[in-house]
């Protein structure tokens, strides 16, 4: 593994913790479901300060009442008053903006006899420029999933670099990721350190407009890393990107929209298999459930750029259905999972056949 490669990045994150105030809940009382209270971020006022060019970026979960954190004259780049030039308001998480003199270190905020401050991320661009990239957040996902994950999608589809957001993983330390990526063939990856709570599960009356942390990395890992991809894949370690005509990478680079979407199938190991299970193990389809959400490939350039990315779309303003290809799509695959969802409660209803183009597609590329 070439150090320089293989990287760990953190980010300067703020957090509001002592100064009495919490985020308001944005979901009411009586759809907030089990566990919402010890999972939603109640602190947060920043993910990271991202310093790109002459502009300072914060990336915030939704401010909800902690606008007044961001009020003129509560900012401060090394102590001097800071000007936002504007805000960018998203579904989950937003976006402010401020002019950055050169060689700022530092930016702060204060509300009555409270201040916090944080340092100022640099943007690392140049780690992806021109290779074929995907994106994920994790937490203690084995490592063999990892691994196979990589393998999978390099032999198929090109993958070159991964970026991979850890969500505090306890059961490794980041530097053994980087030793799966390069184990795994990749020419590039860096594992982004997010200590931030995940959110809250959606409750059963609509509670996952909770979860702030995922939209909001996604667009993070756009703006600080990968801006310069050819392009980029957005899919999960349980995700696996089936295609029967090439490559993903290449189709969302030919696409004259720079985009492919796909949508997957749940799939589960034989019924009376035992665990540990890997993803070679998914051949068979579950029954009487309907398709997945869509999940893309994105050119990152041009118009692009200003495009937020979501988790299963970016914000055009075009029905995803419109733009779905049936050429790709995903295995979603049950059993691969550290169980954060209570999947073992699950069922599934499973066909008692492989599928045959699963099984001979994993038996090519994951071979046992």
């Amino acid at each position: 593994m070439v150090q320089d490669d293989f990287i760990i990045a953190e980010m300067q994150s703020l957090s509001v913790e002592g100064s009495g105030r919490t985020r308001s809940a944005i979901v009411p009382r009586a759809a907030q479901g089990e566990g919402f209270k010890e999972a939603y971020d109640w602190t947060t006022l920043w993910y990271d300060a991202l310093a790109d060019g002459r502009h300072l970026r914060l990336i915030c979960p939704k401010l909800l009442n902690f606008r007044t954190f961001f009020v003129d004259g509560a900012l401060k780049i090394d102590g001097q008053p800071a000007r936002i030039r504007r805000t960018s308001r998203h579904r989950r998480h937003d976006i402010v903006e401020l002019d950055l003199p050169d060689g700022a270190e530092r930016v702060s905020t204060r509300t009555g006899r409270w201040q916090g401050e944080s340092g100022i991320s640099p943007m690392q661009t140049a780690h992806f420029a021109g290779l074929n990239a995907s994106l994920h957040i994790s937490r203690n996902n084995r490592l063999d999933w990892i691994e196979d994950w990589a393998r999978f999608h390099i032999a198929e589809h090109g993958l070159e670099a991964m970026l991979l957001m850890d969500n505090a993983s306890d059961a490794y330390p980041p530097e053994a990721i980087l030793d799966t990526m390069a184990r795994a063939g990749l020419k590039r990856g860096v594992v982004l350190k997010v200590p931030q709570s995940y959110g809250p599960v959606r409750s059963k009356t609509g509670g996952g407009g909770a979860k702030f942390l995922q939209p909001a990395m996604l667009n993070h890992a756009r703006l600080r890393f990968l801006s310069r991809a050819r392009a980029v894949l957005n899919a999960d370690i349980d995700e696996i990107v089936w295609s029967r005509d090439g490559s993903v990478f290449d189709a969302a680079v030919e696409s004259p929209l720079g985009l492919v979407a796909f949508e997957g199938n749940w799939t589960s190991p034989p019924m009376r298999s035992q665990p540990p299970f890997r993803h070679a193990d998914h051949l068979h389809p579950e029954v009487g459930v309907g398709p997945c959400p869509t999940k893309y490939c994105i050119r990152p350039d041009g118009w692009r750029r200003h495009l937020s990315w979501d988790v299963h779309r970016p914000s055009l303003p075009l029905p995803m259905r419109l733009l779905k290809r049936s050429d790709f799509g995903y295995w979603h695959c049950r059993a691969i999972t550290t169980n954060w969802k209570n999947y073992d409660r699950l069922q599934p209803r499973r066909s008692t056949e492989a599928d045959p183009f699963a099984a001979e597609t994993f038996a090519r590329l994951l071979p046992q």
